[in-house]
């Protein structure tokens, strides 16, 4: 049996990140541990290959902005890779990298089984032996929970690659930038493709890029339109059944509307992710209303000492799915943490954070406002 005073489950951006914000100010190697049920960036690694960052890396850490897409003050994809915009394989490369660099205790193909609150500490069950530890912090992130709300129908993450897909014609349920991309890569390959959904974040008035479409999607679409692709938009239909008919050899999707539509491939689900059916997070955390219940300090409302990081993380109007959103955190829990263990905190470590604007400790400055 090993014994830690942190464990990390999940070795992605949160994961990665968050070990770097606890070794950085103050925390011995020896006292914490990472793990994941696959290899380092597992999640980014099942990425479809036509899949890309929409949030574009560019090299400005000299300036209190790190790389948008980096988890440390110190490193950047772009530098690293020289690419704006890097496919998921790529940033997995990434994330090993730095994990080799800052020489991160990470136990890979380590699945965890169960978890139990023992005593005080918590008891991690893993397929290789029983860890001990006093906290606990899920960084599992939600790729591996693809929403499937109907019988058929091909989940967006399941998909190897969307510039190799059969067939001449697709139908997309769902509308945001899954949705698109999914769309553009098949468009610019000569499919002709159908997007239906109920709500598109196209021509959002929110200026919050986890609502309005980005750019990068944005400036994709307008030129494959112009290179004369087919895309049809449909707004304001929500899907109710997907079925199979075996005479026709046919999918059928029906409409609330009542309206149907056939396709002879499967569609394709860009109906996002629910990390609510997470094992893991079922059993540490309560939900309602299809979210995850936490604290102001991202902190389960069941177990003490247990946390949420990365993309799942929800508190009002702050949603924190992209990297330089949850990276703001780190610095913040893991200074928490060693004031509750009563360790000293590298307080440099700490301003360092606080100057690269990656420490976020008030939900309420979350709002996006933009006049133009």
């Amino acid at each position: 049996m090993q014994h830690y005073r942190i464990a990390i489950i999940g070795a992605g951006a949160a994961g990665i990140g968050m070990s770097i914000a606890f070794q950085q100010l103050g925390l011995d190697n020896e006292d914490m541990v990472v793990l994941d049920k696959g290899k380092i960036g597992q999640s980014f690694l099942n990425w479809p290959k036509s899949t890309r960052t929409i949030t574009p890396s560019f090299t400005t850490n000299g300036f209190g902005m790190p790389d948008i897409n980096a988890v440390s003050t110190e490193t950047s994809p772009a530098f690293t890779f020289n690419e704006e915009h890097i496919s998921g394989e790529t940033y997995a490369d990434y994330l090993k990298t730095v994990a080799e660099y800052y020489e991160l205790p990470i136990q890979e193909n380590t699945p965890v089984k169960n978890i139990e609150f023992v005593d005080g500490h918590y008891e991690i069950q893993t397929e290789h032996g029983l860890i001990t530890s006093e906290y606990i912090f899920v960084a599992t992130g939600d790729f591996s929970f693809a929403r499937k709300p109907f019988k058929y129908g091909q989940h967006y993450s399941e998909v190897e690659d969307f510039t190799k897909m059969p067939g001449e014609e697709y139908v997309i349920i769902g509308g945001n930038e899954s949705a698109f991309d999914a769309a553009i890569c098949m468009a610019e390959q000569g499919k002709q493709v159908s997007i239906y959904t109920h709500t598109t974040g196209l021509e959002q008035d929110n200026a919050d890029p986890s609502i309005r479409l980005s750019p990068y999607t944005q400036q994709r679409l307008q030129q494959v339109v112009k290179n004369g692709a087919a895309i049809e938009l449909n707004v304001g239909y929500t899907a109710s059944t997907i079925d199979f008919s075996d005479m026709d050899r046919k999918y059928v999707v029906k409409f609330n509307n009542g309206k149907q539509v056939a396709t002879r491939n499967e569609p394709i689900l860009a109906t996002g992710f629910d990390a609510t059916t997470n094992p893991l997070v079922r059993q540490l955390f309560s939900t309602a209303d299809g979210e995850i219940e936490l604290t102001e300090l991202d902190e389960s409302t069941r177990y003490p000492n247990v946390f949420l990081i990365g993309p799942t993380v929800r508190h009002a109007d702050a949603i924190l799915c992209y990297i330089y959103k949850f990276r703001s955190r780190f610095a913040v829990l893991a200074e928490q943490v060693m004031e509750r263990e009563a360790l000293e905190v590298d307080q440099t470590a700490l301003e360092t954070y606080k100057a690269n604007n990656m420490y976020l400790d008030d939900y309420s400055c979350c709002e996006v406002d933009c006049s133009c």
